[in-house]
């Protein structure tokens, strides 16, 4: 692991890292340009991009190869926006996936963020188990976006 990464391992071999250099850059692009529905036809300049400016994890099956993936584009003190976040078909079920999850917002970069966000279409009971919950009436009118490329 490159200087500071962290690594954590569970009793079935599952192992979540946050060593940028050990990420299959390709795997996690390929992954998330043709099989996801948030991230189709994102070309692989920005898939590194992305991985390059955010605090990654990378999710490892027992023998060591790639079983998913997310990361958190944040700040590290104030916001942290949890990202493209998923597990290969074969590791679902396994609590995998709730292991990674966990491994990011628990990082110790993560302590003392106060927000931290997401989206989902189809998770949320996976998150609600963190804490994460919808945004209420009252907040909702705070919260604004812009997307300048259509």
């Amino acid at each position: 692991m490159n200087g500071g990464a962290h690594e954590w391992r569970r009793d079935d071999g599952y192992s979540v890292s946050d060593d940028r250099d050990r990420i299959d850059r390709e795997f996690v692009w390929r992954w998330l340009a043709h099989d996801s529905y948030w991230a189709k036809g994102r070309t692989r300049e920005v898939m590194d991009r992305a991985i390059d400016g955010s605090l990654c994890f990378g999710l490892y099956a027992p023998d060591g190869s790639p079983a998913g993936f997310c990361r958190q584009v944040t700040d590290r003190a104030t916001f942290a926006f949890l990202s493209d976040v998923f597990v290969l078909d074969a590791h679902r079920g396994t609590g995998a996936g709730t292991f990674l999850v966990r491994c990011a917002i628990e990082h110790p970069d993560m302590a003392g963020v106060r927000q931290q966000t997401l989206r989902t279409q189809d998770a949320h009971g996976l998150y609600e188990k963190f804490g994460y919950r919808g945004i209420t009436p009252d907040e909702l009118p705070t919260w604004m976006v812009r997307y300048p490329l259509g």
